[in-house]
């Protein structure tokens, strides 16, 4: 394993900035307000030559007692701060030292692990005169940076190379992204169940949970091992209707959700079978189908329905209606919480990803055209024959066609569907998005 990098402090001081600049992306959500991140997040990181897994934790702030979302947030900072090899404590210059920072010290004492004291957010004089009364917490001088501007980088890679060389007790190897692993996002509107659903797959409380809407904010990633296949999964903040979305912090959560279904191979939807089949959730199953995505439907809290086969049949025919150019996607019943048909999601998911990876020959695929055309042939177009005198596969994930006709011009969409049905029926590729092309060959009169 590489070694484990825990950035650790009190709400607002930098955390998540310096994080996306270690990752290099916008992995984790920033605004310029307090306890803005509630998850912790690891992904691999570069400085320099260095490589480790970086964690962003939520801002260690005071427990409510009363509130069970902050207890919650408190015990998986706690969990992941006794993981770490390193911990990089970070306080904020602007600000200088409040109380609060040193209650974050004298928790630190108890890791064992080396810290790393860091002041963030110098860029002038001011605050670096003013950062260097963190030597009263007792880490010695702080280590001066700006992870806004990629001030002091340099510096922060010498001493983490000095404190990773220093851990003699442990080997660590590279530990490369595996490529094999599939990347599973969970998405659906607030509070239907898609946390709860990532910590039953993972076998533990892992992701925060609640009876609010809004208890994910960050998309959270996680690794998972189900019969012999890696994944990747990534929770997801509820996606509401774009114009009940006004706070920025939900804006910016929204954005990271919608960001996160273009690098998703395979998405689950997680609907509320309490709660009729929205609008909105149509409509972000309409976006996976356009970025092209494998989508499966899971219908959670299904243990709690009580007119199941009412349920089960105005679910199904709304989805037909709905996405007819996707025949047959799947719909899965389960219940997250009670850890009903996750074996069955599961089988599901691993079903349609292989059908999303689907490679038809082109002798085949030209037995079925001609097949097709005879029984119906393309309609005629300023008073002549349309001919469609080869097909290829030009490409897996989604599965995407290409029809070299002997006309320019757009075929009619009803003949354009009749082909995707056929094509969908003939190959079995029920629930998987298909894309159709149209070219003209050199010659249009042949």
């Amino acid at each position: 394993m590489l070694p484990k990098v825990v950035i650790f402090g009190r709400p607002n001081v930098g955390k998540s900035t310096l994080f996306n600049r270690l990752v290099r992306r916008k992995a984790a959500i920033v605004a310029d307000l307090p306890g803005v991140t509630r998850d912790n997040k690891g992904l691999k990181a570069n400085l320099g030559k260095l490589e480790f897994i970086l964690y962003d934790t939520a801002g260690f702030d005071e427990v409510d007692s009363k509130n069970e979302l902050s207890k919650s947030i408190i015990n998986k900072i706690s969990e992941i701060i006794n993981l770490a090899d390193i911990i990089i404590f970070m306080l904020d210059a602007r600000t200088g030292i409040i109380p609060f920072d040193y209650s974050c010290a004298k928790i630190l004492r108890k890791v064992k692990c080396p810290i790393l004291l860091t002041m963030n957010k110098v860029e002038g004089e001011a605050q670096k005169n003013q950062a260097y009364e963190a030597i009263k917490l007792g880490y010695g001088e702080p280590l001066i940076i700006s992870a806004e501007h990629g001030i002091g980088l340099g510096s922060l890679e010498e001493n983490l190379s000095k404190l990773i060389n220093n851990i003699n007790n442990r080997n660590f190897i590279d530990d490369a992204i595996d490529i094999s692993s599939i990347r599973l996002a969970i998405v659906g509107r607030p509070n239907s169940g898609k946390s709860t659903l990532i910590n039953t797959l993972i076998g533990e409380h892992t992701v925060l949970t609640g009876d609010q809407p809004g208890v994910t904010r960050d998309s959270i990633m996680l690794d998972l091992r189900w019969k012999e296949q890696n994944f990747q999964l990534v929770d997801t903040a509820g996606i509401r209707k774009k114009s009940k979305v006004v706070d920025k912090i939900e804006k910016l959560s929204v954005k990271s959700a919608i960001d996160t279904v273009k690098y998703a191979q395979i998405v689950i939807l997680v609907l509320d079978c309490n709660e009729a089949l929205s609008r909105q959730d149509l409509a972000i199953a309409s976006h996976v189908i356009e970025e092209g995505r494998v989508l499966v439907i899971a219908a959670n809290k299904w243990d709690i329905v009580v007119n199941q086969e009412e349920v089960r049949v105005a679910l199904r025919k709304r989805l037909d209606i709905a996405f007819s150019q996707l025949k047959g996607v799947h719909l899965i019943e389960i219940s997250a919480l009670n850890k009903i048909g996750i074996d069955h999601l599961m089988n599901e998911v691993m079903i349609i990803y292989d059908k999303w990876n689907t490679k038809i020959s082109t002798a085949k695929l030209n037995r079925w055209l001609t097949i097709v055309q005879q029984k119906n042939p393309p309609p005629l177009k300023s008073g002549r024959v349309i001919k469609i005198k080869y097909c290829t596969q030009v490409n897996i994930r989604p599965p995407t066609f290409v029809f070299f006709t002997n006309l320019l011009g757009d075929f009619e969409e009803s003949y354009k569907r009749y082909l995707l049905n056929n094509l969908r029926n003939e190959f079995e590729l029920y629930g998987v998005p298909l894309r159709l092309m149209f070219k003209n060959s050199k010659n249009p009169y042949i």
